[in-house]
């Protein structure tokens, strides 16, 4: 007896000491000492987010919440570590603490704690609160209004729910979001529940795409048909415009194999007879072709055998797009504006952070806040020294934190526009000789941790300006003649590059308006040299050489020019006779179409 006892103890003696991390619990992230994981960019990260969480109890109530919602963006990955530290989910407790509330306060703080929830379970309960139960917003001294709705909260979950995997997996949530999808009057609120709807509309074709089983999905699409014909007669919002076409492009992904064809051909055919032209899109520039398209893109679906468990992706709107998911995640609910005084004491703990920081995610960190917050009148004065250590004379140097600079540096509103279209044309037309190898050694590094071999940072950095931008195209002649020398050339076929290309493409095009346009400098012939271009063949033996989608999307996105463009530039005839060739394809059936709108 005494033995075994003793063979007991020893055992358990033995066992404590090799503390397995099973039987240890993970250290706290936002509570007590520092996270330390023994990583240094992860610790630095982890100390930074300590701090900025001090500064945020400090602050004034806009710049409290803001910094809040963006502290989820210092959490280090740390997920390959058995006990790392549960920052997101103490972080997700910390902000639900307060929902529960009997009314339920309203204001720029409870906004900024639902921002940093994504817990399905949490969210739902705040989609379910009652208005009854929620006071009037409160305004806060910063906030001139005004007031968002009651309403603004239930967006403000749904646009956090995961709403695909919460269909698919917790059949609660199904059942809530589902009720809400069949019964909602809302506009923006179904827009924030369409990808529950694209769940179930997908899970009627699994393992059998030629045919739905099952009526839920086919159910839920016939039952929005009135709203979709309703909202078409209704007033022109950008809210109901934005759920009509997603709902338009349902109808001829899945119409036929939900029984629904009758009704979808009598509902896109009214739209193509009207040529999109309905009190829907009436003041909405780019609205009418955008509806149009998509009608006739729905139509094709209809009249094509669909293969796909999912609808076609919508192409890029011409119309100034409304997004509901955005907007509950990223704008200020009540016109909100930190005073200058407040931001500039910001910008001075920032410019304390970066004499500090050592690495490349945490400095990164610091510079998008130092472009958030800076004053024009300071953003003007030091934008030469921000930009300064993006060159080694008339060299790039290429880091993670320099293509950080890149983009901070394009994006400051405050500073003049022929400063920043310099940056940008200098990122455009610097020569591979003058960039430097891409230096890693202050990311973070580990046997989990890959990054691509080719890349094209700077160009990327560029093309996101210019889609913010457009109007620099006609007003810089020299971004303006990088980009015709590239549009007039062929598609890349390396990866790295041909990505870039498709958040080049609306540039590009905006070059051939320019060249259409008859404007000083502009030239037809360029912009028709441009769609003949889009028109050569690939050689056979570049073809082989293929192996990624992007190539295929700029292929999609130039074919889908030659419509938008073909008439404007002359060149009908031609474009016809190309289209045709190919008209048994999507892209091409919907630019002949566009071409003679």
């Amino acid at each position: 007896m005494k033995r075994r006892a003793a063979l007991s103890f020893a055992v358990a003696l033995a066992l404590s000491a090799c503390a397995p991390t099973q039987w240890r619990s993970a250290p706290p992230c936002l509570s007590g000492s520092v996270p330390a994981v023994g990583r240094p960019v992860p610790d630095e990260m982890f100390a930074l987010m300590r701090r900025e969480r001090d500064r945020a109890a400090r602050a004034p109530l806009l710049m409290q919440a803001h910094i809040r919602e963006t502290i989820p963006t210092l959490f280090p990955d740390v997920s390959d570590l058995l006990l790392a530290p549960p920052c997101a989910e103490e972080l997700e407790a910390e902000s639900a603490a307060t929902f529960d509330e009997q009314p339920l306060v309203f204001s720029r703080s409870l906004v900024a704690r639902i921002r940093t929830v994504h817990d399905a379970e949490i969210l739902m309960a705040l989609a379910k609160r009652d208005k009854a139960s929620i006071t009037e917003y409160q305004l806060g001294p910063d906030e001139p209004g005004p007031r968002p709705p009651k309403s603004f909260v239930r967006y403000l979950a749904l646009a956090s729910i995961p709403a695909y995997w919460v269909v698919d997996n917790v059949p609660e949530g199904r059942r809530l979001l589902l009720d809400r999808v069949r019964t909602s009057k809302d506009a923006r609120e179904q827009l924030l529940l369409h990808g529950a709807a694209s769940a179930v509309y997908s899970q009627m074709l699994w393992g059998h795409p030629e045919r739905a089983v099952g009526d839920e999905g086919p159910v839920i699409l016939r039952g929005l048909l009135p709203e979709v014909k309703r909202r078409l007669e209704g007033p022109a919002e950008a809210d109901s415009l934005e759920l009509v076409i997603l709902q338009i492009n349902d109808l001829g992904a899945f119409g036929v194999r939900f029984g629904l064809e009758r009704e979808a051909r009598a509902l896109v055919n009214g739209i193509l007879a009207a040529k999109g032209e309905v009190p829907l899109t009436r003041g909405i520039p780019g609205a009418t072709r955008d509806l149009a398209e998509a009608a006739r893109a729905a139509l094709f679906d209809l009249d094509t055998p669909q293969k796909s468990t999912s609808a076609a992706d919508l192409p890029r709107p011409r119309r100034e797009q409304f997004d509901a998911h955005a907007e509950a995640r990223s704008v200020e609910p009540a016109g909100g504006k930190v005073p200058e005084a407040a931001a500039l004491a910001r910008v001075r703990e920032l410019d304390k952070e970066l004499e500090t920081l050592r690495f490349n995610a945490p400095r990164c960190y610091v510079l998008k806040e130092l472009g958030h917050w800076m004053p024009a009148a300071e953003a003007s004065r030091r934008f030469d020294a921000f930009i300064a250590p993006i060159f080694e004379g008339e060299r790039i140097r290429l880091d993670t934190e320099t293509v950080c600079r890149m983009r901070v540096a394009l994006g400051l509103h405050g500073v003049d526009e022929a400063r920043r279209v310099a940056l940008l044309e200098k990122l455009l037309t610097a020569k591979p000789a003058q960039v430097g190898p891409r230096d890693r050694s202050r990311d973070e590094h580990g046997p989990a941790i890959a990054y691509p071999a080719n890349e094209q940072p700077l160009w990327m950095a560029a093309a996101g300006e210019l889609l913010a931008h457009p109007e620099w195209i006609e007003r810089h002649a020299g971004v303006r003649a990088w980009l015709e020398e590239k549009a007039l050339a062929p598609i890349p076929l390396d990866a790295a590059t041909a990505e870039v290309w498709t958040y080049f493409q609306p540039s590009f095009e905006r070059v051939i308006t320019f060249h259409a346009s008859g404007a000083p400098g502009a030239s037809m012939d360029t912009a028709r040299a441009i769609l003949r271009g889009y028109m050569q063949p690939i050689d056979p033996a570049d073809q082989k050489k293929i192996s990624h989608i992007y190539f295929g999307e700029v292929s999609r996105a130039r074919m889908r020019a030659l419509g938008e463009y073909g008439k404007l530039v002359g060149l009908v005839p031609e474009v016809t006779a190309y289209l045709e060739e190919r008209k048994t394809d999507r892209t091409a059936a919907l630019a002949l179409y566009m071409l003679n709108l």
